[in-house]
């Protein structure tokens, strides 16, 4: 499923947003399929040691739960 329509449903039911075409958000959290093959990013920001950004890239075969958690983890951080 190259495009990550499972991931992109659940995002959307648990209140993400989406700002542009394929860029889902929420609190300070960015979630998107980066290709063809279902490859996604999660991006948002860190707090603790090292505050500043943080990137997680998937391989287009994780399940969409592990995504899904891992996105809805990251949009509990808030930057300060």
């Amino acid at each position: 499923m190259s495009e990550r329509l499972d991931v992109r449903r659940m995002l959307l039911a648990r209140g993400w947003t989406e700002k542009r075409s394929g860029l889902l958000m929420k609190g300070g959290a960015c979630w998107a399929v980066t290709n063809d093959c279902g490859d996604s990013s999660l991006s948002g920001p860190r707090r603790g040691r090292c505050d500043g950004q943080f990137t997680f890239d998937f391989p287009g075969d994780v399940p969409a739960r592990v995504i899904v958690s891992a996105a809805e983890a990251a949009a509990e951080v808030r930057a300060e």
